[in-house]
């Protein structure tokens, strides 16, 4: 390929793919600002490897590249999952008592550490259906396995929240 033909192609997969590989290592991580620095690593990498690469192969060749490069900077560290929750914000504070707020940030805490505390391939499964609003088909073609084996984590990712949050089903 020519250095424009090049420069064209990889703005098309950067374009094409960036996004879902920051979110990606973001379900990982927790940490946006990290993601953001590993997702444009695995691009790095992509640039590097360009010449090596199969078309039919390439969004597998993302994610696994931005998994190991997850793991590489954050092997045998806990992650500790930080994201806004939408219920406590300037919106709702204007008419909901002190007291529910305090509730909903201490609901919050806890969630938030119930997520944490969730093995790591529930916890990104649970976490791109519930934040990407991603189906269980959409996340079993991107981690590269059966519906099945998602409706599964899903299933065991709710009965784990629902354990740490003292909830019945």
């Amino acid at each position: 390929m020519t250095e424009v033909k090049n420069k064209a192609w990889f703005e098309a997969i950067f374009d094409d793919h960036y996004e879902a590989i920051r979110n990606y290592l973001y379900y990982l991580s927790g940490d946006m600002k990290l993601s953001e620095d590993l997702g444009q690593d695995v691009f790095l990498s992509l640039w590097e490897n360009k010449d090596k690469l199969r078309e039919n192969t390439l969004r597998a060749y993302l994610l696994t590249i931005a998994r190991n490069r997850y793991f590489k900077h954050h092997r045998r560290k806990s992650v500790d999952l930080k994201f806004n929750n939408s219920l406590v914000g300037a919106d709702n504070s204007d008419y909901k008592s002190p007291e529910y707020l305090i509730e909903i940030k201490e609901f919050d805490k806890k969630l938030q550490g119930a997520i944490s505390k969730l093995p790591e391939r529930t916890r990104t499964i649970f976490l791109m259906n519930r934040l990407d609003d991603l189906s269980y088909r959409q996340i079993s073609e991107n981690l590269g396995v059966s519906v099945k084996a998602i409706e599964k984590q899903m299933t065991k990712a709710i009965r784990l929240l629902h354990e740490a949050l003292d909830r019945r089903l």
